[in-house]
């Protein structure tokens, strides 16, 4: 007999008690009256060690009630006497880890696995209960324990296919770990797979942690398999011109294959715009370049193909959404008098080959009767007043999501504006500061966070540029909002402030050679950019997502309204199913990608697209080599010995001896109770009569 607790033994010398209280236990004198004690003989009194023990079976009731729960708490087991104590331990729960990563799609690779699940289950006995799991990238365990092998069989005949996601073995053995928690029987796992070398990453879990008491591995992949697959495509996810103002890379792998020729073809929408031929060398890489063709107004579903097609023909094919609009426009508001700032950011966002921005330069009163919801943001340049009815207008525009940036200049700071503005304003202008070239010189920034969005283009180069730039005037603010940006000196640089949906930024100088040469440094074309970017909120989606991804839906939303049906969103996944239950239509925060296809986001009257593909890692169907298969099966844990503690560290607790003791306990100190009752009872009730 073993203990887990062998520490509260020691409770057992508690047992003196009852025999101490036993032994001192007082006598109870008769009073007869008398006249007189002269005649009578002084006797001495017993001692306690003199006193004999009285009432043997109330006094052992006592004794083995102490004992008993003392051993109790000392968590007693037997090892060798297992199965009295668990009668489950004498069934064994199986668990069927079937593989539906992509690689399952090879050959009949999946029938094979399928006929391997129904062999595991056939050989269950009566009592034996088993689950099924499917795992790619993730686990999904498919049914409740249970001993019906027609059940089972159900299962595996509900129209189970292999997924378009990656191997991932550690999936797999969390999902083992996860039932092992509400199971008390022995584990017996199978392991159906093509033994992908792939799915066992960098660091992964490589085993259970849970004991097992019998690990079986079926290998349905057979030899290593050739395989060529579209490894990427490098391409614009939006343009603004009517032909596609690059180069479209295309690179096609092969693994294990001889060297070939491949017919590599590109689509958009129904329409082929191109096909070309290119050389793959054996297990290498060939890259083929497509340019010079037009790209349709709107959203268009594109496809790079390559043929003739292999085993797996999934990943022959390379999907991606490009879409032409007409570029973002922008509300420029400027006095008459000045247009330097103008001239250098229109620049800086003409700049680039395809620029996405187009300028509307308008004076504040020019600006009163434009329709606000046509722009993506609105530049305010050095302005310090403006008709009420505009700056009414900016506040809802900003509100309902649109975005604003604000540059100062000689008319600030002004009181009276801020007053207009109200909340919107970010800050609190205190006075004007104007260096010059023999006084104090600063640079544009001291501090900045190279992961906010605005500069992450900086952060492998480009912040000595930034921090070169010397402004030569700027607004002193006492900020009510965040500070991105600062100036050697800490006073704050730019400053931002979230307005209902939309945002509002401040930049303490100006964008010209007046305040400041900022203009004239290379990093000014970027940040620029990125200011427009960020105060607009455009959308920076790439053109296609690699299985499985989380797309957040929030880049998609819907803003400048606030009615229900506008936030209502109905996906609809590559196989024209719905994706998001109907439950959570109204509230989805994520979509997870795990079909190779398209995906329509519909809301309201828009709708957009979204183009997955799968893991190039796992086009690589190259198996475990056989001396890390050896060691794969070595590591993997033995049989349970129900006889060895150390090899079932899990036994002792499944044993619920202490359990019982303690109900022994009770029920023996009832039956004390009840003596205790009858023996002290008898006794006051004589001493009683002799009184």
């Amino acid at each position: 007999m073993g203990f887990l607790s062998p520490w509260f033994l020691l409770g057992s010398l508690a047992v003196g008690i009852p025999i101490w209280l036993h032994l001192i236990r007082r006598e109870q004198p008769t009073r007869l009256p008398f006249s007189s004690l002269m005649f009578f003989r002084r006797m001495p009194v017993k001692s306690v060690s003199r006193q004999r023990l009285r009432y043997y079976l109330l006094l052992a009731i006592r004794c083995l009630v102490i004992l008993l729960i003392a051993l109790a708490f000392a968590r007693p087991y037997l090892p060798f006497a297992a199965p009295t104590f668990s009668s489950a331990a004498k069934d064994k729960h199986l668990v069927v880890l079937l593989d539906t990563s992509m690689s399952m799609q090879y050959g009949d690779r999946w029938q094979r696995a399928l006929a391997a699940a129904r062999d595991a289950i056939a050989g269950l006995g009566e009592r034996d209960q088993a689950q099924i799991v499917l795992f790619s990238s993730e686990y999904e365990i498919r049914n409740l324990p249970t001993s019906d092998k027609a059940a089972l069989r159900a299962v595996l005949a509900a129209g189970l296919n292999p997924t378009a996601s990656p191997t991932s073995y550690t999936q797999a053995f969390r999902a083992v770990d996860k039932i092992a928690e509400d199971v008390r029987r022995p584990l017996s796992v199978v392991l159906i797979t093509d033994l992908q070398k792939s799915g066992i990453g960098k660091g992964a879990q490589n085993f259970p942690s849970s004991p097992l008491a019998e690990f079986k591995l079926v290998d349905v992949g057979g030899q290593d398999a050739p395989n060529w697959t579209v490894e990427g495509v490098r391409s614009h996810s939006v343009i603004y011109q009517t032909r596609y103002p690059d180069r479209m890379l295309v690179q096609v792998r092969g693994f294990s294959t001889p060297e070939v020729s491949k017919e590599v073809t590109l689509s958009l929408g129904n329409r082929i715009l191109q096909r070309k031929s290119i050389q793959v060398p054996a297990s290498g890489a060939a890259t083929v370049a497509f340019e010079g063709f037009d790209v349709p107004l709107g959203t268009n579903q594109g496809e790079v193909r390559i043929s003739p097609s292999d085993g797996l023909p999934i990943d022959d094919v390379f999907h991606f959404v490009l879409e032409r609009r007409a570029p973002y426009r922008i509300l420029f508001l400027h006095e008459r008098d000045e247009a330097a700032e103008l001239y250098y950011f229109r620049s800086a966002l003409a700049a680039e080959p395809d620029s996405p921005f187009t300028i509307d330069a308008r004076t504040p009163a020019e600006a009163d009767s434009a329709r606000l919801q046509d722009y993506a943001i609105v530049i305010w340049s050095n302005v310090a007043e403006a008709p009420s009815s505009l700056i009414s207008g900016l506040r809802d525009f900003v509100k309902q999501g649109g975005g604003m940036l604000i540059t100062m200049g000689s008319r600030f700071p002004s009181p009276a504006l801020e007053t207009q503005w109200k909340d919107l304003w970010p800050g609190k202008g205190i006075e004007k500061k104007l260096l010059t070239a023999d006084a104090e010189r600063m640079v544009l920034l001291g501090q900045f966070d190279k992961e906010h969005p605005l500069f992450r283009e900086f952060q492998e180069s480009g912040a000595e540029s930034l921090r070169s730039a010397e402004i030569f005037g700027y607004v002193r603010f006492q900020p009510d909002s965040t500070v991105l940006l600062r100036l050697s000196n800490g006073d704050p640089a730019l400053l931002e402030k979230q307005y209902g949906q939309g945002r509002v930024l401040l930049f303490v100088s100006s964008f010209d050679n007046v305040w400041s040469d900022f203009p004239l440094h290379p990093a000014f074309i970027p940040l620029a950019h990125q200011l427009v970017r960020y105060a607009a909120q455009l959308p920076d989606e790439p053109p296609a997502y690699t299985i499985p991804a989380a797309v957040p839906l929030s880049q998609y939303k819907r803003v400048g309204t606030n009615q229900p049906t506008a936030q209502v969103w109905d996906v609809i996944g590559p196989d024209g199913k719905r994706e998001v239950p109907l439950a959570q239509e109204l509230r989805p925060d994520f979509l997870v990608l795990r079909q190779a296809g398209f995906y329509e986001l519909r809301q309201a009257d828009r709708s957009h697209l979204v183009a997955a593909n799968t893991d190039p890692r796992e086009s690589d169907l190259t198996r475990l080599a056989p001396e890390d298969r050896a060691l794969w099966r070595a590591g993997a844990p033995g049989k349970q010995d129900a006889s060895n503690p150390d090899a079932n560290p899990d036994l002792p607790q499944r044993q619920n001896i202490w359990w019982n003791l303690l109900l022994i306990a009770f029920i023996i100190a009832m039956v004390e109770v009840y003596l205790a009752n009858q023996y002290l009872g008898r006794r006051g009730t004589a001493a009683a009569e002799n009184n």
